[in-house]
């Protein structure tokens, strides 16, 4: 059975609800991370990840990507809740007849003979 379907029903939920968004955000800081402690050390590098006023080409690409879907009005509207009352579904059991069982005797039978043969052993090789 291919996953496919299931892969691009997982990316169109993704998408809807913006998480590549994170998702292309995570990716620049961790960049950004690297790159910074590399060249500055790590206590500088990630204070420069973190500041906002250096920002990487990814970072802005994703801004500018977060300001186009608020222009263009994507976002989700939230709508109200509509609750509807429907009639309440009763179960009324018919009036059948009560069925009485014979009680089962379940006490142990003793044995009062000895069995005519062994029981079967296994027979280990």
């Amino acid at each position: 059975m291919s996953r496919l379907p299931q892969i691009l029903v997982v990316a169109a939920l993704v998408v809807s609800i913006g998480l590549h968004w994170a998702v292309l955000q995570s990716a620049a800081w961790v960049g950004m991370a690297v790159a910074y402690s590399v060249e500055k050390g790590v206590i500088e590098g990630l204070s420069d990840t973190f500041d906002g006023a250096h920002p990487c080409p990814l970072c802005k690409a994703v801004d500018e990507g977060k300001q186009d879907k608020e222009k263009t009005g994507a976002k989700s509207p939230i709508k109200k809740l509509e609750v509807l009352v429907v009639r309440r579904i009763s179960f009324i059991p018919p009036n059948g007849v009560s069925i009485q069982y014979a009680s089962l005797d379940e006490r142990p039978v003793l044995r009062e003979s000895v069995p005519l043969r062994a029981p079967p052993r296994i027979r280990l090789v």
